[in-house]
């Protein structure tokens, strides 16, 4: 029975007593003044008890409406605006609570009454901070705590965006000087192997997150997964935030290389392979619709045989601090990342995959396009793709005229800004 149909019952009940009561006043008013004298005085005995008893009655109807009134508006109860937030302990009950947030306005047994009616409601309740707005009943509070929705205080963050090297990423944590530097980082980026498994393997029987990159590797180049990382000044350290973005890299390989398009395992055999793959597809375009076509392009040369000619990837051999432009001499000179020289893929990434690169090489576009320039000296504008060497050729001569305009443009932009600057010295003097 809810408790709308427990008052309805005991309204119900009361209703009845008074009607009863009423009944046998009447019928002693009634009675005829021909009966013995003995039984009138038995009558009025039982008259009076029976008032009595009906009395009783209603006494006890009322009282479980007033406490089935109050355990009612205990559900609906906004607890009043607290200035800090309420901090539950640990071995704080539910009961415990309740009386503390609303013991002021409500007698302890009907309290006790209400958690003893909602206790499977928050069969549990997490320790923390709560924010108290003035605006949140009781239930909602709790529910709060069941649901352990804590205070969240705002934390500064630190991004590591795709694209992104590790000699990059190792000067942008060691800039923030909130962050606590460990004296291991170095250590730890220059020979990871030991580090790489003592992050991902979780017991002797859960090797899956250093399964998903592919085992343990000499590099950490392209295994940090770029996002915005959260951390606590002074005291997160440097090596915890490479230790995060590395298990969210394998997080995210543990999940999404198992729907990889099968056919790839020819030229990308591991999941370490995707990512060297994935990193030279992030390094070569900032258009994520163009990713897919520019992985196909990738696969369709690894298949064939045909050399990469990727330039992100020599510039990578040069240093993985130079940005170029790349020398004659440096294309010709051999690396282990010239892949004008070396055919296949480079012995590690380049730098750290998006998740669109990755996906792309999952997942790469049904394309017979060979070859990919640029159409013009913005990156916005994106790549010409070709199938045979001639419509590439084609397509690098529209490229080399499209930045001598852009150049000439500037050029001539140059002078007539510094045409006007003399002219504006001339007539000032």
């Amino acid at each position: 029975m809810d408790q709308r149909e427990q008052r309805e019952a005991m309204l119900k009940a009361r209703e009845q007593a008074v009607q009863e009561y009423r009944r046998l006043k009447a019928r002693e008013r009634n009675q005829s003044p021909h009966i013995p004298q003995g039984k009138k005085q038995g009558m009025g005995i039982l008259s009076k008890f029976l008032i009595v008893f009906v009395m009783l009655i209603a006494a006890a109807a009322g009282a479980a409406y007033w406490a089935y009134d109050q355990v009612t508006k205990v559900n609906s109860y906004q607890v009043a605006a607290m200035a800090e937030p309420y901090v539950l302990k640990e071995g704080a009950t539910l009961n415990s609570v309740v009386r503390e947030l609303a013991g002021k306005d409500f007698n302890p047994y009907i309290l006790n009454a209400w958690v003893k009616i909602n206790r499977f409601s928050y069969p549990v309740i997490q320790r923390g901070e709560y924010a108290v707005d003035g605006v949140k009943t009781l239930p909602q509070l709790l529910a709060d705590m069941r649901d352990g929705n804590v205070i969240k205080v705002q934390l500064p963050t630190l991004s590591m965006i795709e694209g992104m090297n590790l000699s990059m990423i190792k000067r942008r944590l060691q800039a923030r000087e909130d962050v606590a530097q460990d004296p291991e980082l170095d250590l730890i980026l220059n020979k990871p192997s030991e580090f790489i498994k003592v992050i991902l393997v979780r017991s002797a029987s859960d090797e899956t997150l250093l399964q998903a990159i592919g085992g343990t590797h000499d590099s950490l180049e392209g295994l940090l997964m770029p996002a915005t990382y959260e951390y606590e000044p002074g005291k997160t350290t440097s090596v915890q935030l490479v230790a995060k973005s590395l298990v969210k890299m394998a997080e995210y390989m543990r999940d999404r290389y198992i729907e990889r398009n099968m056919e790839i395992d020819s030229i990308a055999p591991t999941p370490y392979h995707v990512l060297i793959l994935a990193s030279l597809v992030e390094r070569e375009s900032s258009i994520e619709s163009e990713l897919p076509l520019i992985a196909g392009v990738f696969v369709n040369r690894l298949k064939k045989g045909i050399r990469l000619q990727t330039d992100p990837a020599v510039m990578y051999g040069v240093s993985p601090d130079f940005r170029g432009p790349l020398r004659l001499s440096q294309l010709r000179k051999d690396t282990p990342y010239n892949t004008y020289t070396r055919a296949g893929l480079p012995p590690t990434p380049i730098a750290m995959p998006s998740a669109a690169s990755i996906e792309a090489v999952l997942n790469p576009a049904n394309t017979n396009a060979l070859y990919f320039v640029a159409r013009g000296p913005d990156p916005k504008e994106g790549h010409i793709f070709s199938a045979t060497l001639q419509e590439h050729n084609r397509a690098v001569a529209q490229y080399r005229k499209a930045v001598k305009n852009y150049k000439e443009k500037a050029a001539q932009a140059e002078a007539d800004a510094q045409a006007a600057a003399e002219l504006g010295n001339g007539a000032t003097q």
